[in-house]
């Protein structure tokens, strides 16, 4: 129930790819949000396009806590440049990112503006835009849901450029 016990032992399974089955079979069971942001804040660094899908469901599922939703926000972050823009994966990614921007948790807000931002995907620009008035403090993360928007923006445009010359777009 410790939060740096979890993060530690999150950081220390994240280390080991063969972890990455036992943790997804965790999560199926565990129901303590502080162990479910955990097990997702592992499994984001194994940066693994097998738990793309999951991670959208864990994003998109309202009955989650906040903090689990934003760790799977996160998660999506890391596999961005794994995916070709207008792929399936792709275009389920846009849809889900698009309906948790409007998400009543601050959190999950924060989390969805950090993930647009690392997708290089111009089509986020407008909802990275609408962020920049929401002065909402986002718990557990650096600042406000704009402060992340603003970072976002300009790390949107960056991604766009290297995915562009990487042929990922």
């Amino acid at each position: 129930s410790e939060p740096l016990t979890v993060v530690e032992a999150a950081k220390f399974l994240s280390e080991h790819v063969q972890t990455k089955g036992r943790l997804v079979d965790l999560l199926a069971v565990e129901t303590r949000p502080e162990n479910r942001q955990g097990i997702l804040y592992a499994l984001s660094w194994h940066s693994s396009l097998d738990t793309w899908d999951l991670m959208l469901r864990v994003l998109s599922d309202e009955n989650e806590d906040p903090k689990v939703r934003g760790q799977a926000a996160e998660g999506i972050s890391y596999m961005f440049d794994q995916v070709s823009e207008g792929s399936p994966r792709f275009d389920a990614a846009v849809s889900v990112l698009l309906k948790a921007a409007s998400d009543p948790s601050p959190e999950v807000r924060y989390c969805v503006a950090n993930t647009m931002g690392a997708s290089g995907y111009l089509g986020f620009e407008l909802p990275l835009q609408r962020f920049l008035s929401d002065r909402t403090e986002a718990p557990g993360w650096a600042g406000t849901v704009a402060d992340e928007a603003v970072r976002s923006l300009e790390y949107l445009k960056r991604q766009h450029e290297r995915r562009t010359r990487e042929g990922l777009d």
